[in-house]
C-alpha cells in the first residue's frame, strides 16, 4: 500500500523538512508566479485498500491516511504553466482511524481493534512492501499539467522506494483569494509503482493490487 499523487505544496505548515529530506527540486519562484504552501491540518489524502484472494472474508478493507504532507506549488498564469513538488514521511501513515473508517463508510465502516491496525501497518511498513526503514520519504513532482480550469490532469513522477513512476493524476482546482485546493479521486495499481501486494497463506488472503486515492489539498499563499 503506497500513497499516490496529487497537486501541492511548500515546507508543510511552514515547519522545515525533516532531517533526511531531499530538498525541493522547483526553480525560483519566476516573475508573474505565485508561491504556495500546503495547510497540512486543512488537507486530506486516503488511501482505501480492499481485500482480496480465496480466503478474503477473514480479511478487512483498510483505510490508510497520509499525514505530514510538505512541498510547493508555483501557480502560473495559465496553470498549466505551474509547478509542484510534494513529499511525505512513510513512518507518518496511519491505518484504519476509528473516524476515518466511519467518514468513509460503506465496506470500510467499522472499527478494528488495535492489534489487527498495528498488523496491518507493520506490514505495510516493513521489507516486503514500503521497506520504510531504508526508504523514509515519498516525494511526487509535476512533470507536465495539462487541461482547462477547473479540471486538469497532471502528469507526476512518484518516488517509492528508490523506483520513479509517472502517474496521471486527474484533479479539479479551485482558486479562492489566498487559498488553493486540489480535490480529486482515482484507482492506483500497487503493482504499478513496483510494489508487491501483502499476502499471506500462499495468496489466499492478501491485499488488493488496486486501491483508491481520494485527496483534498489545501494550499496557502506564501508571503515573499
Amino acid at each position: 500500500m503506497v500513497a499516490a499523487a496529487l497537486l501541492s505544496a511548500l515546507h508543510a505548515c511552514q515547519a522545515p523538512p525533516p532531517r533526511g529530506a531531499p530538498a525541493a527540486r522547483l526553480p525560483p519562484a519566476v516573475a508573474g508566479g505565485v508561491l504556495y504552501g500546503i495547510d497540512a491540518a486543512a488537507s486530506e489524502v486516503l488511501l482505501l485498500v480492499r481485500r482480496d484472494g480465496t480466503l478474503a472474508a477473514l480479511g478487512h478493507n483498510h483505510v490508510i491516511a497520509v499525514h505530514g504532507l510538505r512541498g510547493r506549488v508555483q501557480l502560473q498564469e495559465p496553470a498549466v504553466r505551474s509547478q509542484f513538488e510534494l513529499q511525505f514521511d512513510a513512518a507518518q501513515l496511519t491505518v484504519d482511524e476509528p473516524q476515518l473508517r466511519a467518514a468513509v463508510g460503506g465496506d470500510f465502516a467499522g472499527e478494528l481493534v488495535n492489534s489487527a491496525r498495528e498488523g496491518t501497518r507493520s506490514n505495510m511498513l516493513g521489507e516486503r512492501v514500503l521497506d520504510a526503514s531504508r526508504n523514509a520519504t515519498i516525494t511526487l513532482q509535476s512533470e507536465r499539467i495539462s487541461g482547462a480550469g477547473p479540471q486538469y490532469v497532471a502528469s507526476t513522477r512518484v518516488t517509492v522506494r528508490g523506483r520513479e513512476t509517472l502517474l496521471e493524476v486527474p484533479l479539479q482546482l479551485q482558486l479562492e483569494v489566498d487559498t488553493l485546493t486540489a480535490r480529486g479521486e482515482f484507482v492506483l495499481r500497487q503493482s504499478g509503482l513496483g510494489l508487491p501486494p501483502f499476502s499471506v497463506m500462499l495468496g489466499a488472503l492478501r491485499v488488493a493490487d488496486e486501491l483508491t486515492v481520494r485527496f483534498r489539498i489545501v494550499a496557502r499563499r506564501v508571503a515573499v
